[in-house]
């Protein structure tokens, strides 16, 4: 007795649908196989695109048995509904309706959606289709005996034999546009990698700009403390110079204006600091208010609380010792 495979997943029906359906079209090899030597290739295929557990000949006959027969009962199903539907009804409406029907009809549900979607369009599919509704619609009549004239594949198309050997003569007995060769088929499954990897790509690369950004945002801000570290250097220099030690006048009246401009300059950063601290504290006065007026609990307990006052104040000072820092170090002695 065979040893019972892993179970196949959607995906992996789909995969398979994808396969038979390019082995049954391609153009050069797919008349004159054996059955068996049909599912081996199909199984091939199957493998080199699947990426989960490797299925062999047998298995993937198996298996797209199963598909098979349930796919052309559902499209049977899906071309019935969508032939005889009443006027005003929504197209949207017509899969959802075909899936409680098969249930209706079968007992169970349908599960092979995704390889249904591969197949319900392709020439190979329809044919089969088409073949086992002739089929099903002689079968309340006698069948005819064969003749001469009557060819033993005839005969087999007639009773929806599906077996690849019948590839040629179903396709003889049933016209539709020439499929898609195996090299297209195989063109438009790179295209489809390809694309899956040019995303990736911009994703990597959408990733490392952001990165970029920050590391610069970063070095930008050390070299702007640096340069200003730089400045405060020179101007602690100028005002550390005494005019006694210059040699004229015109040199003693530049020391003035220097040392008078960064004054200025220091005495502007103490402004705009004052106004930064004083819109912070009214943005605190005004978030304590909110809060007291959100909790009357909060209300009686708040100025009782040191850890409250404590917290608030920490978080004051934290947000000013980073701006502080900022500042030159002769503001110390303006403040």
């Amino acid at each position: 007795m065979p040893t019972r495979s892993a179970n196949w997943l959607p995906t992996e029906d789909q995969q398979l649908a994808k396969s038979w359906l390019k082995i049954s079209e391609d153009p050069i090899i797919s008349t004159g196989q054996k059955r068996a030597e049909f599912f081996k290739r199909v199984a091939e295929d199957y493998n080199d695109y699947s990426g989960g557990i490797e299925r062999d000949g047998t298995m993937a006959m198996h298996r797209w048995g199963h598909i098979q027969k349930a796919c052309l009962k559902f499209s049977g199903i899906y071309h019935k509904l969508k032939n005889n539907r009443p006027s005003g009804s929504v197209l949207s409406n017509l899969l959802p309706d075909t899936k409680k029907a098969f249930y209706e009809q079968e007992g169970k549900q349908f599960i092979f959606e995704l390889a249904w979607m591969v197949v319900k369009d392709s020439s190979k599919f329809n044919s089969l289709a088409q073949t086992r509704g002739d089929q099903s619609k002689q079968a309340t009549t006698p069948a005819p005996t064969p003749t001469p004239s009557t060819p033993a594949a005839q005969s087999d198309a007639a009773l929806g034999n599906s077996q690849p050997e019948d590839i040629a003569q179903i396709r003889s007995n049933n016209s539709w546009n020439r499929p898609a060769g195996i090299h297209a088929t195989k063109r438009a499954m790179k295209q489809e990698h390809f694309n899956a990897k040019k995303i990736k790509v911009m994703s990597e690369r959408s990733s490392n700009y952001r990165e970029r950004t920050i590391a610069m945002k970063k070095t930008n801000k050390i070299r702007q403390q640096v340069a200003k570290a730089e400045v405060n250097q020179v101007n602690m220099e100028i005002m550390s110079r005494k005019e006694d030690e210059l040699p004229d006048d015109v040199s003693r009246e530049f020391l003035r204006l220097q040392k008078g401009e960064i004054l200025e300059d220091l005495r502007e950063q103490i402004r705009e600091r004052q106004k930064l601290a004083a819109a912070k504290e009214k943005q605190t006065e005004a978030s304590t208010n909110e809060a007291l007026a959100a909790s009357s609990e909060r209300d009686s307990t708040f100025e009782d609380d040191p850890s409250s006052n404590a917290e608030d104040s920490q978080y004051i000072g934290d947000e000013d010792e980073d701006d502080i820092a900022d500042l030159d170090p002769l503001l110390d002695t303006l403040a």
